[in-house]
């Protein structure tokens, strides 16, 4: 990875984002295209010929991509056969036998997702390992070669494999897979996916591993053929949920590792800019076509989660905790039977879009709104590609004015404030509710539409500053060249937390240490730097969830506990002083650093410090004369008082009356509030 030309790319719901660094000059240059739902590699190709970037040039490929995510919540992948021990042929279904829907426990119309694998689709065998992991039933090999037969014969086109036990003796789920994969490409099994205890999850994160399993293949498959057909002949990496990279193969085999993609991304490049500003708590505010998403980094600890529930789905793998909600530029606002106003989850996406794209969509979005009030420019270009109009976002957002009687300020007004009090909740989610002060946080806002609200956003909760970064649009795409290769390995050891047991966990992680960076060699990456990293999964005795605790090495038994009650206070508001901890899991997490892309100082533009124009705009139903700045016009070090707007090829920037702009070292734009 230290070739001159190197790309990172996120593959978004509108836009498809790149960022080209040249290692030599330093120069980072950010370009967008419309996303394909269809077909998601047209709009990466399309990106990258709008950079004038040759593929023959590019050295490294990184991208973060939803594929795997939206096959999943559209329920549009392969057909996929379960094969589990008899008698557990329902675990699938009956999972925790709670709704695990957000907001439905009151809900009499409430109906329940139905699993991935149909009742059919899923077959039994005779084996069993005990919980101590001895094999006291072999597998009956008699029964696989007809039970292959009519999986081929049902149309199948992925198996997941999961057996009883098997996280403490995985050898009944190799032998059939073996057997298995003579007569199908994709074969997924639970030990390979996730080697832990729990038998639903680890059943349910095995079938959604083999679920999107074709649908991710195909479509890498076919974005690396059609970069390699013209000319590419680097490395290609995607980004992975907890914020690493994967090469090809280790996408291939569990891509359920890939859901949460794009925004992991974005989380890296914030890690990237926290260690260049010298910054140690910041929320991450990634406001995109689609959606938002938000993400705490207390401490320059990354925040990290064990599971997410995905539409009732269970994915219990190590992953950024990234809170995700349907507000985005893109979000359609309607008014409801009673006469309130809604915003989402529906969005325009790229096709058609918001009305002010002029691709057919005559919905009015939040996009619209923010044209309307001013805050984007009629006639101004998004990402290159499209023109605004603002008489269509006019006549959008007036429709609607109609229903609910009132002017069309006053609409577009209301599907902001919307918005922004949806996007405040979900910071809030993530802060107060889990015991963080936001006052003691930075926001840090990017993504093409959350300069747009970062300031309104900081002020319902109190947050003093707002940072944004260079090419906001595209800092993810950017964060997808900041990020380290990564491989994780776990074992379940179920044990009191003691010296003892964390004696034991010691030995694990040396040898799950060593056969990290022997993957990693065996991959053809270079194990320069290699670190290890171990975590433990902790919780109170007759507890049912743990915890995720960093452990430092050499920390004793003692320690470790006072960081699990910290942890566990933080988290619910109380400790348990007299209640024994337990070690459920460990986990190693290795780690190889690649060389990420510096940011560049500040840029002076035609007309340095001065407005390009000024424009009507309206804030809470005032209207203000408000300048218009053009990013790279703005010097460093340069302060300026709102209201004014901030426009760049990526994303534009609104600073409201009484908040104050100043340019930083590396372009970063500082927002301070003055109220």
């Amino acid at each position: 990875m230290t070739g001159r030309i190197v790309v990172g790319i996120d593959v978004g719901g509108t836009f498809t984002d790149v960022t080209i660094f040249d290692r030599v000059t330093g120069r980072t240059q950010a370009f967008k295209a419309l996303s394909s739902r269809t077909e998601p590699e047209t709009g990466i190709i399309d990106a990258l010929n709008r950079s004038g970037v040759a593929l023959s040039e590019i050295d490294l490929i990184v991208h973060g991509t939803t594929v795997a995510t939206n096959a999943l919540l559209e329920r549009r992948a392969a057909r996929v056969a379960l094969i589990t021990t008899e008698g557990f042929r329902d675990v699938i279904e009956l999972g925790r036998t709670t709704r695990m829907t957000p907001n439905t426990l009151y809900d009499p119309y409430f109906v329940r997702v139905p699993p991935l694998v149909r009742r059919r689709d899923r077959h039994v065998v005779e084996e069993r390992v005990e919980s101590d992991g001895s094999a006291s039933k072999p597998l009956d090999l008699s029964q696989v070669g007809p039970l292959i037969e009519t999986l081929l014969e049902s149309g199948i086109e992925s198996v997941a494999i999961g057996f009883l036990n098997a996280y403490r003796n995985p050898i009944h789920e190799e032998q059939l897979a073996a057997l298995v994969r003579q007569r199908f490409e994709f074969v997924s099994t639970s030990t390979a996916v996730l080697n832990e205890i729990r038998e639903y999850e680890r059943l349910s994160t095995c079938v959604v591993n083999a679920y999107v399993m074709p649908v991710m293949a195909r479509y890498l498959r076919r974005v690396i053929a059609v970069a390699r057909s013209d000319g590419f002949r680097g490395s290609f990496f995607t980004m992975a949920s907890h914020g690493g990279l994967l090469a090809e193969k280790s996408v291939v085999e569990r891509p359920v590792s890939t859901i949460l993609s794009g925004p992991a991304a974005g989380v890296a490049a914030a890690g990237h800019l926290m260690a260049e500003l010298g910054l140690k708590n910041v929320i991450t505010y990634d406001m995109g076509g689609t959606s938002t998403d938000v993400a705490l980094i207390a401490d320059n600890r990354p925040p990290l989660k064990r599971e997410t529930i995905l539409n009732g789905m269970i994915i219990k793998l190590p992953q950024l905790d990234i809170h995700t909600i349907g507000a985005g530029g893109g979000s359609i606002a309607k008014i409801d039977a009673g006469g309130a106003l809604l915003l989402g989850p529906e969005s325009a996406g790229a096709t058609p879009g918001p009305a002010c794209y002029g691709r057919g969509g005559v919905e009015p979005t939040v996009t619209d709104a923010n044209v309307v009030l001013g805050r984007i420019l009629s006639g101004q270009q998004l990402g290159g590609s499209l023109m605004i109009d603002a008489d269509l976002a006019t006549r959008a957002t007036g429709r609607l004015a109609e229903q609910s009687r009132s002017s069309v300020d006053a609409m577009a007004e209301g599907i902001v404030r919307l918005a922004v009090a949806k996007m405040a909740a979900a910071v809030y989610e993530i802060s107060v509710a889990r015991g963080f002060d936001p006052r003691d946080f930075t926001l840090l806002a990017y993504g093409g539409a959350g300069p747009l609200h970062a300031c309104m956003v900081a002020r319902d909760l109190g947050i003093p500053r707002v940072i944004v970064p260079p090419a906001p649009g595209a800092f993810s795409a950017f964060g997808a060249l900041c990020s380290a290769m990564i491989r994780d390995k776990s074992a379940t050891i179920l044990a009191p937390l003691s010296d003892s047991a964390c004696l034991e966990a010691g030995t694990l992680f040396e040898s799950f240490a060593r056969d990290l960076a022997q993957e990693f060699e065996e991959a053809g990456v270079a194990t320069t730097g290699f670190s290890a990293e171990r975590q433990f999964d902790l919780r109170y005795v007759g507890q049912a969830h743990e915890l995720i605790v960093p452990v430092d090495a050499g920390m004793t038994a003692a320690q470790i506990a006072r960081r699990f009650e910290e942890a566990f206070e933080r988290e619910y508001g109380r400790r348990d002083r007299n209640r024994a901890i337990e070690l459920v899991n460990l986990r190693v997490i290795g780690r190889v650093p690649t060389d990420p892309p510096q940011f560049s100082p500040a840029l002076n533009g035609a007309n340095p410090g001065m407005p390009i124009a000024r424009r009507r705009m309206l804030f809470e139903q005032n209207e203000h004369d408000c300048p218009i700045y053009e990013r790279d016009g703005l010097i460093g070090g340069q302060n300026v008082a709102g209201p004014l707007i901030v426009t760049e090829m990526t994303s534009t920037l609104f600073v409201p009356p009484d908040w104050n702009l100043s340019v930083g070292a590396f372009g970063e734009l500082n927002l301070t509030d003055n109220r």
